[in-house]
């Protein structure tokens, strides 16, 4: 338990979402509709706010092919 409470864990870096998506003129809401998300989620996503770790890198993923 002490080295759960204690060891540092690094969450991927979200910084770059927003520009990718914005770099391929892709909507939040087109986005949103293709992960079958609200918007708010990706939005979240993007700032940092939400942690989600498996979307994220589905949707970088996607990114970058698109």
């Amino acid at each position: 338990m002490f080295r759960c409470l204690t060891t540092t864990v690094t969450s991927p870096d979200t910084a770059d979402l927003r520009p990718l998506r914005q770099s391929k003129n892709i909507t939040l809401t087109a986005a949103a509709c293709h992960f079958g998300v609200w918007p708010a989620t990706i939005s979240t996503l993007e700032r940092g706010i939400r942690r989600d770790d498996d979307l994220a890198n589905t949707y970088r993923d996607w990114l970058t092919a698109a």
